[in-house]
């Protein structure tokens, strides 16, 4: 049957235009290297003609637009991979593909072979899902962490000064635009919009005639695809509509439901309402993502200004007693999402400018040993007050947009081998930990390995940590941890202060237990972006839209009890599933209404995904949940 495809393949090969990964690699060796005769310039348009609609489809993640942005990653790759390994010059690299110059440019040939093409590519394009959907099976990446024994202790009792529960006021993913335009363009040819010199959208496309033809265009023999080129004009035929007059109404003042980031006076004004709607809050977690989505316009100075805005604002607003923990985002790094090892030592090109600059605008709530630690990882560690203890760490080392996962997959390895140390000193000493990380554990931004990694020393150190906090997302979640069937630890989402995209802005204030350090409540405030739009002259209005106790009707905020709750969420209690998924948006008017079923399972599966890819909890919550609806 196999050979009879083949051959029906082949026979078609007759009328259409099949182009194999490795013919698609020489046609981009011959571009990179200014060798493209006439036709094949015209080939790899027909590839990028049929390329570019993926980007633009509104249901992402198909197998055949993975595998279609997979193929071609591939082939640029190993194009440029040649490149190096033929010890061509910096500026014909720049040439060949000024986005990532200067990650190559360090790369050597032993460090980086072919297979540095695919690890790339896989960990660009890798899914939720399904592990096979860009494979690599790079051998650097298997590697596993040392965990110490439990250590033999009496657990230390910290006299405390008052019995008073810890306030903590939760805050992530600010991304200030600077150049935000109220009344401006809201739907623009940009892949952000909102700020000032965008022009209108000028094309709209058939999508669903684009989808289409998009995913037709891949054939599969045996484990090799083929791109149909005729595919290009088909996907050239579909209809582009010119749009002489945008309709589309304009970016809100407070700040846009659509892919914009926030005005500076929105997270002023999440700053301010803070510090006069609880004025007794203790301390401050702020888990990152300061800067915007406009990544090729970000500059090192403007990254700097911002950066220095969003702590400067938090400390006049909060004074110099309150304490304030604050966490990397991906977003802090110049390119984005570009965090290299500490041995790579070039002037801009390593990470430390960055953890320099924080550590200056961060000094005042920073140790001399947190600035050594920053320095090196961009994480650390701090005593809160006695007994208990928070953990910065950088995950964005793990996140598969970082290029520097490709050069060095053990620094990685060396990040958590560092918190697995600074857990231990905690446990030794009596101490129970908080972590923050800007990246939550188990969602497809971060490799695998760092996953399950992470999900083993939770586990470990379950008696030690008793809570962490998330940002990244900008949705409202949780994540459970498990070991084998028990749950056993708790990591919160904290949400986010922009409203990109299609989310309300929120905080959180956590009250914590002054004796155990457990989260005694979680308490979420909001305020909805349409109405405080239609009233842009006044201060928006916030309020409480849910406390997780009384909201969901549980007894505490143990693992276990959420545990639970998950459970009731699919079988005899489905008004819960329906309130978290109004939460999971925070009410957002673009997105809650419009979730079916299906959505709000995978919007639940992903409170029992610690670990990538192991989803054998989800799909029981699928399967129970589904089988109410029989």
């Amino acid at each position: 049957m196999k050979v009879f495809f083949v051959i029906l393949v082949l026979v078609n090969g007759l009328s259409a235009r099949l182009l194999s990964e490795d013919e698609l690699t020489g046609l981009f060796k011959k571009v990179l290297r200014n060798q493209a005769s006439e036709n094949d310039l015209s080939v790899i348009n027909d590839v990028f003609h049929i390329y570019r609609p993926t980007y633009l489809m509104k249901t992402q993640g198909t197998h055949t637009r993975t595998t279609l942005n997979c193929l071609l990653c591939r082939s640029i790759f190993s194009a440029l991979i040649d490149m190096v390994e033929e010890n061509q010059s910096e500026q014909n690299l720049i040439n060949a593909i000024t986005t990532i110059c200067s990650t190559l440019g360090i790369v050597s040939p032993k460090s980086c072979s072919g297979v540095a093409s695919r690890t790339f590519c896989g960990l660009l394009f890798q899914t939720a899902t399904n592990p096979n959907s860009c494979v690599s099976n790079d051998p650097r990446f298997e590697w596993t962490v040392d965990l110490p024994e439990p250590s033999e202790f009496i657990e230390t009792k910290f006299p405390q000064s008052n019995s008073k529960p810890l306030k903590i006021a939760l805050i992530t993913d600010a991304h200030i635009d600077p150049f935000y335009e109220p009344n401006g363009v809201a739907d623009c040819d940009d892949p952000t919009c909102c700020r000032k010199g965008q022009t209108p959208r000028t094309l709209t496309y058939n999508y669903d005639l684009l989808e289409t033809y998009v995913d037709r265009s891949l054939s599969n023999v045996g484990d090799t695809y083929m791109l149909d080129l005729d595919a290009a004009t088909r996907i050239k035929g579909v209809n582009i509509v010119s749009r002489n007059n945008n309709i589309s109404p304009p970016a809100g003042y407070w700040g846009d439901y659509r892919n914009c980031d926030s005005p500076i006076w929105a997270y002023d004004d999440v700053i301010e309402r803070i510090a006069s709607a609880h004025k007794d809050i203790d301390v401050v977690y702020y888990i990152g993502d300061n800067i915007d989505h406009h990544i090729w316009e970000t500059t090192f100075e403007m990254i700097n200004d911002v950066n220095r805005y969003i702590i400067d604002k938090m400390r006049k607003e909060f004074g110099d007693d309150v304490l304030i923990v604050p966490c990397i985002g991906n977003h802090e790094s110049q390119p984005t999402n570009q965090f290299a090892p500490s041995s790579i030592k070039g002037d801009k090109l390593n990470t430390t400018w960055l953890y320099e600059a924080l550590i200056e605008k961060w000094d005042h709530y920073l140790t001399e040993e947190a600035k050594i630690t920053i320095l090196d990882k961009g994480a650390f560690t701090r005593l809160v007050k006695p007994g208990l203890r928070v953990i910065s760490i950088n995950s964005n080392i793990a996140y598969r947009n970082n290029w520097w996962l490709v050069y060095d997959p053990l620094e990685a390895k060396r990040h958590l081998e560092w918190l697995v140390s600074e857990l231990y000193k905690a446990e030794i000493a009596g101490e129970k930990v908080h972590i923050l990380s800007h990246i939550p554990p188990g969602v497809h931004d971060l490799m695998y390995t760092w996953t399950r990694e992470y999900n083993r020393i939770v586990n470990r150190f379950s008696k030690t940590i008793t809570a962490e906090f998330n940002g990244h997302l900008h949705s409202d979640e949780f994540k459970i941890f498990y070991n084998g069937t028990d749950p056993v630890a708790m990591a919160w989402g904290v949400g986010s202060s922009t409203t990109y995209s299609d989310y309300n802005i929120n905080y959180k204030i956590a009250t914590i237990d002054n004796d155990t350090f457990k989260p005694v409540n979680i308490v979420n405030y909001i305020y909805n972006l349409t109405e405080a739009n239609l009233r842009p002259n006044r201060r928006p209005h916030w309020f409480q839209l849910y406390d997780v106790r009384s909201s969901f009707g549980i007894p505490d905020l143990s693992p276990a009890s959420l545990d639970n709750l998950v459970y009731r969420m699919v079988t005899n209690q489905t008004q819960y599933l329906d309130l978290y998924n109004a939460f999971y948006s925070k009410l957002s008017d673009k997105r809650w209404q419009n979730c079916n079923d299906n959505c709000k399972i995978d919007n639940l599966c992903k409170t029992v995904v610690t670990v990538l890819w192991e989803r054998s909890k989800c799909e029981e919550l699928r399967s129970l949940y589904f089988s109410t609806k029989l």
